[in-house]
């Protein structure tokens, strides 16, 4: 008896692009700098916190940022960035906000830091992701 192996690959869309109304897949990207010195990217990997304590996904130890400051997440299609009842809040467009929608290029800041958030298309060929089963 001769055994067959049959590959399968599945390609299953992981985020649509409400804006175009196709599938998008997109990296998204929040870059740190405080002054005039260097930027720091951070990849967004759908929650994730910033704060002072060492448990945040974006630690700064800063005594302007408060140790659960804020929290990045992915929510209905869109990135959203929410204070977590912090001291300093965050200030968006000059003005305190407890939670906005974040949009491509948007800046903010957290203390004496400034945030950028920054949306990159992936190409096509990884606009899906892959999973493959092999029957036998």
């Amino acid at each position: 008896m001769t055994r067959v192996a049959l590959l399968l690959l599945i390609l299953i869309p992981r985020v649509k692009d409400n804006e175009r109304g196709n599938l998008a897949m997109k990296d998204a990207f929040l870059f740190l700098s405080q002054g005039t010195g260097p930027s720091t990217g951070y990849p967004l990997l759908g929650e994730d916190t910033i704060g002072s304590d060492p448990e945040n996904t974006i630690c700064i130890a800063d005594e302007t940022v408060s140790p659960h400051h804020a929290r990045v997440s992915f929510q209905e299609g869109a990135w959203t960035i929410e204070d977590l009842g912090s001291d300093t809040g965050i200030v968006f467009k000059g003005k305190r906000v407890n939670k906005i929608v974040l949009s491509n290029e948007d800046t903010f800041q957290i203390g004496s830091f400034t945030f950028r958030f920054t949306e990159a298309d992936i190409p096509e060929a990884r606009d899906q992701f892959f999973e493959t089963v092999t029957i036998l």
